[in-house]
């Protein structure tokens, strides 16, 4: 048998030894577990950034998203309007070549008319000399508003409408007076250098015929027309004629037949 003494050291050794390995053991076996707990935290912490990652990412698509068909929707507004536009153009074109058209045909009237204008005022200056006092006075107005004789064209302030206006005035009143008989009083100058009121029956632009009343019964005598205003021609014994024609025209006698002196020009 060994000595007890090293059976004893033997024993004791071998106690150093198991106590030492369950000691490393223990200790990897924490150490294990701390590592087993620091990565299971690594991984819910990497998991929590990969959800928060991938909700960041689903908000951005849907924001994305979002924008694109706002834009894909502006997009086709806009297509729409320029299409339309467009559309609008043309029209707009086809109206404005109309239009020049139109203006260019409106300037060739307004110039066939200004023309004309031109021609009947012409006639009108060239009428205004053979017209009776009494209608001169009744138009004095519209004459004095048409352009001078011989005035040229760029000169001419009034607008078409306006002397349009003007020469029909004159002309209408000029073909009524024309187509009637009118008596006036008017004052003219006789034999003897007196100027007296006398009853003037017109025919038209045709003849006159005038009488004298009261103190001037004696006066008498046949209006004609000419280039330079209308002659008197004095006849005192057509007188009583004149005043009974007169008469007849104002209904105060029976009308009848009535011989008066004519002249042809």
């Amino acid at each position: 048998m060994p000595p007890l003494r090293f059976i004893f050291v033997t024993w004791l050794c071998t106690g150093c030894l198991s106590a030492t390995a369950e000691t490393a053991a223990v200790k990897a076996t924490q150490d294990y577990l701390a590592l087993s707990r620091d990565l299971l935290g690594k991984y819910y912490e990497t998991q929590k950034l990969l959800a928060n990652e991938e909700a960041d990412w689903k908000t951005g698509r849907d924001i994305l998203d979002s924008r694109l068909a706002l834009l894909e929707a502006q997009l086709k507004e806009l297509a729409e309007k320029t299409a339309e536009q467009s559309k609008n153009i043309r029209s707009n074109d086809t109206e404005r070549g109309k239009l020049e058209v139109q203006n260019r045909e409106l300037g060739e009237t307004q110039d066939v008319l200004a023309d004309r204008l031109g021609k009947l005022e012409a006639r009108v200056h060239a009428l205004w000399p053979r017209l009776p006092v009494y209608l001169k006075d009744k138009l004095q107005g519209q004459y004095e508003r048409l352009p001078a004789a011989g005035l040229p064209a760029a000169d001419i302030k009034l607008s078409s409408g306006e002397r349009m206006v003007n020469v029909l005035v004159i002309l209408n009143e000029v073909n009524k007076f024309h187509g009637d008989i009118v008596v006036v009083n008017e004052r003219r100058k006789v034999a003897g250098d007196r100027e007296i009121e006398v009853r003037v029956i017109y025919f038209g632009l045709s003849a006159g015929y005038f009488a004298g009343s009261g103190e001037t019964a004696d006066v008498g005598g046949l209006l004609l027309p000419g280039p330079a205003g209308w002659e008197a021609v004095e006849d005192a014994a057509i007188a009583p004629l004149v005043d009974e024609v007169i008469a007849m025209q104002k209904g105060e006698k029976v009308a009848g037949f009535v011989p008066l002196p004519v002249q042809v020009r």
